[in-house]
């Protein structure tokens, strides 16, 4: 069981407080500084103030990749079965 322990990150200048496993600190602080990083982007070309505006684009933009990488995991899959069909032929 890994040793779990407490950080501290600010994402959108929201302060989060998380208790994680050691070995998930150093993708947790990638995935928040990545978020950050997308939330400057869209504040350099939005005059809009709350941080919630920002935050609901990174969702769909992230949302959107994760749904276009399943479907190609998908097609990959079935690819897949067809050359295990093949080669058992």
């Amino acid at each position: 069981m890994s040793e779990k322990r407490n950080i501290n990150l600010t994402i959108a200048d929201i302060p989060l407080s998380l208790n994680i496993t050691a070995s998930d600190e150093e993708i947790v602080r990638k995935a928040a500084k990545e978020i950050n990083d997308r939330v400057l982007k869209y504040k350099s070309g939005h005059p809009e103030p709350e941080p919630f505006y920002f935050l609901a684009f990174v969702s769909l933009q992230h949302t959107i990749t994760m749904l276009q990488q399943d479907e190609k995991y998908r097609e990959i899959e079935q690819i897949n079965s067809k050359l295990d069909e093949y080669i058992k032929e």
